[in-house]
């Protein structure tokens, strides 16, 4: 089998199944041993198994299969479960997490060894007894899973076992039985097979393969139906259990414990009320499509704006209905692929989100801390480039509030707290923003502590220190190298980390502030756009040439006299709203001319978070939406630009980074 065109999609599945395992195995640990998890568990696990024994990778689908034996035993044993059994499921999803790294970066699996782990998971399944022989448990686990079945049958559950026989010159047996299971997925839920998943996916077995099933309904003849119409399927036979019992003991019974164990509970949750026939499942059938092949129908798209403008140019030239007509539907359907192409780029924040819990977890006990983790807003929509960029700097803001937001359970008593603090990771959107927000209820922050330490390092002069208001001084919080930890940590505390979150907060067109109130929290407020490829700007002409300033970061739009602009250490500056706003000549910035108008000057008032710049112009053209098309490697030292635009007419405009020219204007 080629596994590399199929690495990729491998890679992320497994992903999502390694999130899954991680979020449940948080849910065991916080509520016990309960059936229901367990079979979420195995069912995961059970896949990545399948998927990685598929794929050729023999030590990743071993380490699965003991962790499916463990997860089997313990659903057996509830009174076995621990907090202890709890650190080796996830030393176990742990090292499935740095198999996965390891052929992502290419190095394969040889290298991984995962003796220590397998260790651990059969000293957790035997008090340090010696393990069952594989032959005992092979022995042992045909009585178990009929006893499953007849236990669900006894519980009214409707099962079957489907026997599918395929024809004797069949060549691509493998594929045959993945179309086998995908067809009785629609009409039943799958328990057991013999052979093995794996087995049947690689077509390496001989006669007839059996599927214990429960039905969504009684309609068995379309079960049969449907396996019966797959080319290369000989005939299909439907068995009763006493049938399949008969069987088991003349030969190979189904396929093992812990997959019948695996997928036994999802038969029982799953089943309709007694009465109700339910219908047949229909998933949702999903696609994985790259971001960059996204970002190129994007590009195209905007090649298809630019002549639908050209036709509506044309269109309201020539005093024709057919061609004006045509142009009115091209419009109507480019708008639409637009909001089509753009709803693929959104995702929600979830995807992000998920791989926190763990993180938090691992927190507290590397840390004399207790809290509650709490997140909202899952459901809020951003996009995918921007979603994947901010990831690592909430790592630093949730490391940030546990070690330095919140107090030790021992300091939140004596301060008359509750033991147990708590950690926000929040999101909502609101006009073309989405806001992210990270907050605790902890110490909050000591404002004499942190002035007091930057004007030890000489980054504030002390005369003017006392003068700094409440968010002057926690904006120095972002300065690089600045901490107020007296130790050094993994964690934080190395004065590295929030200029870094600034930086890329920044990098992506957006916003972050800090709220505090002492003794009882504080709260990083990030402002980000929903989206980099498609954004509202404001067109202005300097000199002969057209440039667009993003309007999520202007203020306002104003006309200056002479008698507005004052000087300061030589420098044009503007009072605005009680405030000295730096003034920068776009003309004489890029073209060393300054822009036209002696008495008065068209200016851009623009905000970036606390600071102002004003901007002076030739003149302000439009507000339209545009798309932001990359410079590319030969024009990536113009930092002053994130991008251009192609307009309606053809012309090109280059998309202005204001955060550049807040760092020079201040």
């Amino acid at each position: 089998m080629d596994t590399a065109q199929y690495l990729d999609a491998f890679l992320a599945e497994t992903e999502e199944n390694l999130n899954i395992l991680n979020e449940l195995c948080l849910v065991l640990e916080s509520q016990g041993a309960d059936d229901e998890t367990f079979a979420a568990m195995f069912r995961a696990a059970h896949t990545l198994k399948g998927m990685s024994a598929t794929m050729g990778f023999q030590k990743m689908a071993d380490l699965t299969h003991h962790m499916e034996d463990a997860l089997g035993f313990f659903r057996q044993n509830p009174q076995r479960f621990d907090d202890l059994v709890t650190d080796v499921l996830f030393q176990a999803i742990d090292g499935l997490t740095a198999h996965v790294e390891a052929i992502r970066a290419g190095v394969g699996e040889d290298s991984m060894n995962h003796g220590d782990i397998l260790a651990a998971l059969a000293r957790a399944q035997s008090n340090e007894s010696t393990p069952q022989s594989a032959a005992a448990s092979v022995g042992q686990f045909q009585d178990d899973a009929l006893s499953m079945l007849q236990s669900l049958e006894q519980q009214g559950t409707d099962v079957v076992v489907v026997a599918v026989t395929l024809e004797p010159d069949c060549v691509m047996k493998g594929v045959r039985m993945v179309m086998v299971m995908r067809a009785l997925e629609e009409f039943a839920d799958c328990v057991a097979t013999a052979p093995d998943v794996p087995v049947l996916e690689e077509g390496a077995f001989e006669g007839a393969a059996q599927f214990a099933v429960v039905l969504h309904s009684e309609s068995v003849d379309q079960l049969r139906t449907a396996v019966a119409e797959i080319a290369e399927v000989e005939r299909v036979d439907i068995l009763q259990l006493k049938e399949l019992a008969q069987a088991s003991s003349r030969g190979p019974g189904v396929a093992s414990k812990s997959q019948v164990q695996a997928t036994a509970q999802e038969a029982l949750s799953t089943e309709a009320p007694q009465g109700n026939k339910a219908a047949p499942k229909v998933r949702e059938q999903t696609l994985r499509v790259p971001v960059g092949r996204i970002d190129e129908f994007m590009n195209v798209l905007s090649e298809l704006v630019i002549a639908k403008t050209r036709l509506e140019l044309l269109a309201r030239s020539y005093d024709d209905q057919n061609l004006r007509d045509v142009s009115e539907q091209i419009a109507r359907l480019s708008d639409s692929l637009q909001d089509g192409v753009m709803s693929m780029r959104m995702m929600p924040v979830e995807s992000l989100f998920q791989r926190f819990p763990r993180m938090m977890r691992d927190l507290q006990k590397s840390l004399d801390r207790e809290f509650d983790f709490e997140m909202t807003g899952l459901e809020t929509e951003m996009d995918r480039t921007v979603m994947d960029e901010m990831g690592e700097a909430l790592v630093h803001l949730l490391r940030n509030a546990a070690d330095h937001g919140l107090e030790s359970p021992g300091e939140r008593e004596q301060a008359g707290k509750p033991r147990r603090g708590t950690i926000r990771l929040s999101a909502y959107a609101s006009g073309g923003h989405v806001y992210l927000e990270v907050g605790d209820n902890g110490r909050g922050i000591d404002r004499d502590k942190v002035l007091a330490s930057a004007v030890k390092k000489g980054i504030v002069d002390p005369a003017k220190a006392s003068a700094l208001s409440d968010a002057q001084v926690y904006d120095l919080l972002f300065a690089s190298g600045f901490s107020t930890a007296a130790t050094v940590s993994d964690i934080s505390g190395r004065g590295v980390g929030l200029d870094a979150v600034r930086g890329k907060v920044e990098s992506l067109g957006g916003t972050i502030r800090i709220e505090s109130v002492k003794g009882e929290g504080s709260t990083f407020l990030i402002e980000l756009p929903l989206t980099l490829t498609i954004l509202q700007a404001m067109l202005v002409k300097v000199g002969d040439e057209l440039f667009a300033l993003p309007t999520s970061n202007i203020e306002e739009v104003a006309r200056l006299t002479t008698a507005d602009i004052q000087f300061v250490h030589e420098r044009p500056v503007l009072n605005f709203r009680e405030k000295v706003v730096p003034i920068v000549d776009l003309g004489e910035y890029f073209f060393d001319s300054k822009t036209s108008g002696e008495d008065e000057r068209q200016t851009v008032i623009c905000r970036d978070g606390r600071r102002y710049l004003a901007l002076t112009v030739d003149d302000v053209i439009d507000e339209l939406e545009v798309v932001n098309k990359p410079l590319g490697k030969y024009l990536e030292s113009a930092k002053m630009f994130s991008g251009a635009t192609i307009l309606g007419d053809g012309h090109v405009a280059l998309i202005v980074d204001l955060h550049q020219f807040f760092q020079i204007g201040a």
